[in-house]
């Protein structure tokens, strides 16, 4: 009987030790515990915005990035601020919410004169994690902007003089789209061209002129290099002007050809 109860003690014993191996194991090396939720780390940066709001949020690397964005702001070039906006996202964030955000950020820029500064808004895809932390909701970009050549939002507006169809006959124009050729080419991206006119005329008359625009530069492309399968050329006529038709200079403003590089 003694030696029965030594026994039973022994494997009692040697149990309870094995039951707490097991405890400490667990609970202390990290075996089988549960996995702790993901901690959403707080983003920094020279400029954020919260979800919804317009106002910017500067941290302590954006007086650098500002001086430096500033000398984008020339004669010959501008600085295009984009407000970003998450798509799909009514009524929170909107068109006119990127719009706001560019303005606001534009303010900022007190060293360059205003109209060397243009503001443009684009959606961009967004997740949960914006509606909770400040996020990048600004791009810059250094844009031509010259009498013959602007570029805007992705697009460059190659400007025509009236009536004119015929060729190009300008070096700065020329020398862009070479630019453009060489980029092209070693990209394989394509090229949409865009025919425009003022209101003078017929639409009939206007569309086909809109088409001759769009064509000059197309063969201004391929003489280039560029490949024929690479460029879509169409015109709009005057369907979609960009300025008043009743003066001038409106009239000026929509005598174009609009380049698009699609990626």
């Amino acid at each position: 009987m003694r030696s029965f109860l030594i026994a039973l003690l022994i494997l009692l014993w040697l149990i309870l030790g094995w039951l707490y191996y097991q405890d400490y194991n667990n609970c202390c090396t990290g075996k089988n515990e549960v996995a702790a939720a993901p901690v959403l780390t707080e983003k920094t940066g020279p400029i954020l915005f919260n979800w919804g709001d317009k106002n910017p949020i500067l941290g302590e690397g954006w007086p650098r990035m500002r001086d430096s964005l500033a000398l984008f702001a020339t004669d010959s070039t501008k600085l295009e601020i984009t407000g970003l906006y998450c798509e799909n996202s009514a009524p929170d964030e909107t068109d006119s919410t990127g719009l706001a955000r560019a303005a606001e950020t534009k303010k900022l820029f007190t060293n360059v004169p205003p109209e060397r500064i243009v503001i443009v808004s684009r959606a961009v895809p967004c997740d949960s994690t914006h509606r909770i932390s400040k996020f990048e909701s600004v791009s810059f970009a250094k844009r031509i902007h010259t009498e013959n050549i602007k570029e805007v939002n992705e697009k460059t507006l190659i400007y025509f003089p009236f009536n004119s169809t015929k060729k190009l006959n300008n070096t700065e124009v020329e020398s862009y789209l070479r630019d453009v050729a060489d980029r092209v080419k070693k990209s394989g991206e394509t090229i949409q061209l865009s025919g425009h006119t003022d209101a003078i005329g017929s639409v009939e008359s206007n569309l086909t002129l809109g088409q001759q625009r769009a064509d000059i530069v197309k063969n201004y492309l391929l003489s280039q290099g560029v490949s024929k399968d690479k460029i879509v050329s169409t015109s709009q006529g005057e369907s979609s002007p960009v300025a008043d038709n009743d003066s001038e200079s409106g009239r000026a403003k929509n005598r174009r050809t609009e380049l698009t590089i699609i990626r």
